[in-house]
């Protein structure tokens, strides 16, 4: 039997697929003995990962990000007898040779990273001793691009308050980014249309290290949010900041997307 490799991370080019509209990812190479016929894609998609870990422990793990569903049969063409265990094995050697890393006791959960994302990539019933089809689960790992957005006006005189996610720092550090200019000229011109409006500008942190640290972090970048507003004209006296670390989550700090949704600024009328 010839030798039969899974090439992934390299500039190797993708072999044809059975359905042209089939997207599947550049890096990912495919089992000769097998064609890709079914996939879905999604720019943004959760998917939750169920697998045994390395402890042989059901574990549950949700990722968001672009999303891919790869469904591979068995060529009619093809007579040579491949083992799932044998498509989990070519795919775990070449997460390994990329860097990567196998999460899962059975090979395969694996995490890697391509380009800036990082990778989860899931191989469901590749199980047989003569495999006929199997099918792969793909998060790369990303933001979600926010089209909706609730006008600042109206937050705050339903809530009092309202949390900016637009505004970006380096980790551990209070220099506002230049990504932020969207989301900073929203707030400098309602504050020019409202110019009776005082306002609290608060800083949130996640709860990941040192809590006096995370609080001074969290009180410096309020302030280098307050020095913005003033950059662009807005009296100093309508503003004031300060900044509560960890103590004001609006989801738990467990996972990743919750720690997220604590890290931002906050504006709150006074």
């Amino acid at each position: 039997m010839r030798k039969i490799i899974i090439t992934m991370m390299l500039l190797v080019p993708l072999l044809s697929i059975a359905q042209d509209d089939c997207k599947a990812p550049s890096y990912l190479d495919r089992i000769s003995s097998f064609e890709l016929t079914a996939c879905q894609y999604s720019e943004f998609n959760e998917y939750e990962f169920d697998y045994q870990d390395l402890k042989d422990k059901t574990t549950k793990m949700r990722k968001g990000g672009n999303y891919y569903r790869l469904k591979y049969d068995k060529r009619e063409d093809d007579t040579k007898n491949v083992s799932g265990a044998y498509i989990r094995q070519n795919y775990y050697n070449a997460v390994i040779k990329a860097k990567g890393e196998n999460l899962g006791v059975n090979k395969d959960f694996f995490r890697f990273k391509h380009e800036s994302k990082t990778v989860y990539m899931l191989i469901q019933y590749a199980v047989d001793a003569d495999e006929q089809g199997y099918i792969i689960h793909i998060i790369e790992e990303t933001e979600m691009t926010q089209e909706i957005e609730l006008d600042i006006k109206d937050a705050l005189s339903k809530d009092g308050k309202i949390p900016l996610y637009g505004i970006f720092f380096d980790t551990d550090k209070s220099v506002i980014k230049p990504e932020s200019d969207k989301e900073l000229t929203k707030l400098v011109t309602y504050l020019k249309e409202n110019p009776s409006v005082n306002i609290f500008v608060v800083g949130h942190t996640d709860n990941t290290g040192d809590f006096a640290h995370n609080l001074k972090l969290s009180k410096e970048r309020a302030a280098a949010v307050v020095n913005y507003l003033v950059s662009k004209g807005i009296n100093q006296n309508r503003l004031t900041a300060d900044g509560v670390g960890s103590l004001c989550p609006v989801t738990s700090n467990k996972v990743e997307d919750g720690r997220k949704k604590n890290r931002r600024v906050e504006i709150v009328m006074k």
